[in-house]
């Protein structure tokens, strides 16, 4: 998961305008639209890592001595590699969608629950809608009655506090509206933003009610990224198109890097750790950035999904190419080990 979303959902809760009980669900959500690229990477860093090890331990010497080539590694690597990339397209052309209409619709029902239920004793809470400072001294559990009540609001007919001994919430079904019904307080009023500072409405009040904002449930059309595959591939929206070339493009580049692993592994065991798992790590995450910015263009309509698609892979297929003949020519970067590593004799 990318960090800054986790953050970002941090800092919600810690400002209040996200409740502490919805931030473990959310994180959910986004781990599992995150998940598809994370297998890739870790599944391309195990590959590697473990054929690197190989060559380190001069294994890979005793395997190429036995008659086996780099191409023998194919088989095994893909037999591997197939099950956790089956995973990360069921992930990211179904799970994910599905992950982040949950994700909607729970951030839809947070911003719909009555704020005042969010207000802690002994806490000042804001509500955003309507502009209002609740402070409440204690909350009784067994009637639902809060006591000693503090309320700031900032209205455009002027600003005014309110005072109260106890409360309680009166629901739509008892008030036709959502009221907080004070009882036994004060109220102190400025009389209008262009009043001069000394003119103040104080008024003593038995029972007084403090009307909320409404809090519907909003039904405002899904973004592209929450909708199923084969809804965006019916729409044929460019941003929709996008989304299509990214879920599908975040499992199949997984089997060139799961093959670009297998040249790029190699380690002069006398020299150590060589330049090329350095590089490796370097493609990967190129290719990923090269995948969002082929779904931007897409998104420009720049491209269309049929040739961004045989484009991006075509070019990392080439490169899989390339990696293999450089490593049977002797270097993929650059090195000076000829035929699996036997020195140069001008080196010798």
């Amino acid at each position: 998961m990318k960090i800054y979303l986790l953050i970002k959902l941090i800092g919600a809760a810690s400002a209040g305008t996200l409740p502490t009980d919805g931030l473990i669900p959310l994180v959910g959500f986004r781990l599992i639209s995150q998940l598809p690229p994370l297998i890739v990477i870790a599944m391309f860093t195990s590959i590697l890592l473990t054929l690197s090890r190989a060559w380190r331990d001069s294994e890979m010497a005793i395997w190429m001595s036995s008659g086996q080539s780099l191409m023998s590694w194919v088989r095994p690597v893909l037999t591997f590699a197939g099950p956790l990339l089956v995973i990360a397209l069921v992930l990211s052309t179904v799970l994910s969608p599905w992950a982040e209409r949950r994700s909607i619709e729970y951030r839809r029902l947070l911003d719909s629950r009555d704020e005042l239920s969010l207000v802690a004793p002994g806490l000042f809470q804001e509500m955003r809608k309507t502009h209002q400072v609740y402070f409440v001294e204690g909350v009784n559990l067994i009637d639902g009655k809060i006591k000693n009540v503090f309320v700031f609001a900032d209205d455009p007919n002027g600003q005014w506090l309110t005072r109260a001994t106890e409360g309680r919430i009166c629901q739509p079904s008892e008030c036709g509206e959502r009221y907080v019904i004070l009882e036994n307080g004060n109220r102190v009023k400025r009389l209008s933003k262009q009043s001069a500072p000394a003119e103040y409405e104080l008024a003593s009040f038995t029972r007084y009610g403090v009307r909320m904002g409404d809090n519907e449930v909003r039904d405002d059309p899904l973004e592209e990224r929450a909708k199923d595959t084969l809804t965006l591939l019916r729409e044929a929206t460019p941003t929709g198109l996008g989304q299509v070339f990214y879920r599908l493009s975040v499992p199949l580049a997984g089997i060139a890097f799961a093959m670009l692993a297998i040249p790029l592994a190699y380690v002069n065991p006398r020299l150590g750790r060589s330049i090329n798992l350095l590089m490796a790590i370097l493609l990967l995450m190129s290719g990923l950035q090269v995948m969002n910015i082929v779904q931007s263009l897409i998104d420009r309509k720049s491209l269309t999904l049929p040739l961004a698609l045989f484009t991006f892979h075509a070019t990392l297929a080439g490169l899989v190419a390339i990696a293999f003949y450089r490593r049977y020519r002797g270097a993929v970067f650059g090195g000076g080990v000829r035929r699996f590593g036997v020195r140069r004799r001008s080196e010798a």
